[in-house]
């Protein structure tokens, strides 16, 4: 009975130990302080990150087996709170634009669990995300677009939502202020990583096998940027772990902000 699970024990050690093998199996990995944005800009700048159709399949493979778990009644934190928040709006069919919708996975969510009936656009940098998004979802739109420009209209969506997408935008005060421009009512920024008291700090780590830069925030210095760009914090939630620690000397977390365009 003690030889499975000791032997699952001893190939997780071997799959950590070895670079290669922990980069290609494990979702995220090897994670280092970067010397500031300067440093994070090269860095995006070198890397084909989330353009590269192979991180855009593994990111897929991965989200499948959590939509799976949705349609069997048993969503994931982070899920469930994304459609809480939409829901918490109180706007009925309101007008949706994802920032950083990768493969369009959250159309599934909001039709799953935020029964309120969206119109629902997704845009991404990725042009491999958004071929990716147009297979799987051919009725959905998708665009392809920059969070830091967005080719929109002001007011243009009453929701900007921003699914996991602010934490890899290296220009993400930019990236808050063309939310807030674009959105006419709500932005909601989700599962946002942050910190309790260290500064706002770049990140490399491998995901999905692609090195990429992420950014974990100073809490009260991301509400403020909103607040600087006309974005009142109306709700928050605390989301899925995230502890980054071991790297930076501090425990983080994430959190999930409704905010209302004032």
């Amino acid at each position: 009975m003690t030889t499975r699970p000791l032997a699952r024990r001893i190939a997780a050690r071997i799959i950590r130990a070895i670079p290669v093998l922990r980069r290609q199996i494990l979702v995220s990995t090897d994670y280092r302080v970067l010397s500031g944005i300067d440093e994070a800009r090269r860095l995006q700048a070198a890397s084909s990150g989330w353009l590269a159709s192979r991180t855009v399949s593994r990111q897929e493979r991965a989200y499948l087996s959590l939509l799976g778990a949705m349609k069997r009644g048993e969503p994931r934190l982070d899920l469930r709170i994304a459609a809480e928040a939409v829901v918490a709006t109180q706007l009925d069919n309101p007008s949706l634009i994802e920032v950083g919708c990768g493969s369009g996975y959250y159309s599934d969510v909001f039709a799953d669990l935020a029964p309120v009936g969206l119109r629902y656009t997704g845009i991404d940098y990725s042009e491999a995300m958004i071929a990716r998004a147009r297979k799987r979802y051919p009725s959905g739109s998708f665009e392809i677009a920059d969070a830091t420009r967005l080719p929109y209209d002001d007011d243009a969506f009453d929701i900007v939502f921003n699914g996991v997408s602010l934490m890899h935008i290296v220009d993400y005060e930019r990236a808050i202020r063309e939310a807030a421009r674009v959105a006419k009512r709500y932005c909601i920024l989700h599962s946002v990583p942050v910190f309790g008291k260290r500064e706002t700090t770049c990140l490399q780590k491998y995901a999905y096998g692609s090195p990429v830069v992420e950014i974990v925030f100073n809490r009260d210095e991301l509400i403020s940027l909103c607040e600087t760009a006309g974005l009142r914090l109306d709700q928050q939630w605390r989301s899925i772990p995230y502890d980054v620690s071991a790297v930076t000397g501090d425990p983080s977390w994430t959190e999930t902000y409704l905010l209302s365009v004032t």
